[in-house]
């Protein structure tokens, strides 16, 4: 892992498609998930600042929540489901590693747990491998189809205190409405600011427009990197 401390006045962004700028404190924190293990992958991470659930079903290898991991693949035809654990376009990293987060609706949620008095104010999203090849080709993926014109794959944090939301944010990763073909594959930053203060954890929930009677059919994986925060 990887801290660093960035001393600015003023800061823009973009997000969520547009252009903001804002007076912010003078200390902004960016947190990058780097971490010198020799496995390729890891269910959770934590750090000073945050804890970032998972949980893991060992009877039948199921998992849900965040993975650390440092794969990264272009190749849009590799190992598909094996391959869940690998951001897509290695050209774009922002550095050794990242988190991979997999939302699951069938089981308890799993949050961004704040261990200490901070404020979210930007993440960077891009497509993992598993989730760019069944949103681009759908004859890779027989469960899912390729996006067509007003599709679109969308990240939401919502901030608690406690069981009452305090903020929401949504992030469309993909966006083919009103003829846009818009796609994080190059790490997209997002603002986060909206969020709101004084809140205990984050929750990340995916939504898709490719949805069948058992639920999603676009695997619903997104990988983070370079966390903001004050």
């Amino acid at each position: 892992m990887k801290k660093i401390i960035v001393l600015l006045a003023i800061l823009t962004f973009v997000a969520c498609g547009k252009e903001w700028v804002d007076d912010v404190k003078p200390r902004l924190y960016v947190e990058s998930f780097e971490q010198p293990i020799d496995e390729d992958f890891q269910y959770g991470y934590e750090s000073d600042h945050f804890r970032f659930e998972h949980f893991y079903n060992e009877e039948f290898g199921y998992w849900g929540g965040f993975a650390w991991t440092k794969m990264f693949d272009n190749d849009a035809t590799h190992g598909l489901y094996e391959n869940q654990f690998a951001v897509y376009n290695e050209t774009a990293s922002h550095g050794s590693g990242a988190l991979v987060y997999y939302y699951d609706s069938y089981n308890a949620p799993c949050d961004i747990r704040l261990m200490r008095d901070v404020t979210l104010v930007s993440v960077r999203l891009n497509l993992t491998t598993y989730t760019y090849a069944s949103i681009t080709d759908e004859e890779i993926n027989s469960f899912a189809r390729k996006f067509e014109d007003g599709d679109y794959f969308k990240v939401v944090f919502t901030s608690l205190q406690g069981d009452k939301e305090v903020g929401k944010v949504e992030c469309y990763v993909v966006d083919y409405r009103d003829g846009k073909r818009l796609m994080a594959t190059h790490w997209d930053l997002f603002d986060l600011t909206a969020l709101g203060k004084d809140y205990q954890r984050v929750r990340v929930t995916i939504e898709t427009t490719d949805v069948g009677d058992w639920g999603a059919n676009t695997p619903l994986y997104i990988a983070l990197d370079e966390l903001s925060f004050m």
